[in-house]
């Protein structure tokens, strides 16, 4: 649709009723848009969040935010878990080369756990945990060390 360009009327009166309306529709349209970005950062906030208690308890990955909309909403690392090392890791989203236009459950196949794959060369895909803050995150759960024998 083409855009629609008025003219700004010649005569005083109306010329400076036209200006003062423009800088008024202008400043309403910035103030709009400043409540639209922060609509949509409390809304992919939510989302993150979702994700996280769904998958907290027991529930499926998908369907999960995009990796665009948790790097907005600050949930910059993804941990993972391997099902048969129980290698803990936290990946950084920013730092992946992935589109961000998808899902986070998208991830879980094309990622490997690699002291698995160093070990015995098997490709096992790690499990997604949870998305996390950075700082925020728990340490991963340490097995309780052994008694030395005597």
């Amino acid at each position: 649709m083409a855009r629609i360009i008025r003219m700004m009327p010649l005569s005083g009166g109306d010329r400076k009723h036209y200006a003062r309306e423009l800088a008024r529709t202008e400043q309403l349209h910035a103030e709009l848009e400043k409540k639209m970005v922060a609509a949509y950062d409390v809304a992919h906030r939510l989302a993150c969040e979702e994700w996280n208690a769904r998958r907290f308890l027991g529930g499926e990955a998908n369907p999960s935010p995009t990796i665009a909309a948790a790097i907005q909403a600050g949930f910059t690392l993804l941990e993972v878990k391997c099902g048969a090392c129980r290698h803990f890791e936290r990946v950084s989203l920013p730092d992946l080369v992935w589109p961000r236009e998808k899902p986070i459950h998208s991830l879980g196949r094309v990622l490997f756990c690699q002291p698995c794959r160093i070990e015995t060369g098997a490709t096992r895909r790690p499990n997604l945990i949870c998305l996390c803050v950075p700082g925020t995150c728990t340490e991963p759960p340490r097995a309780p060390a052994k008694r030395a024998r005597r």
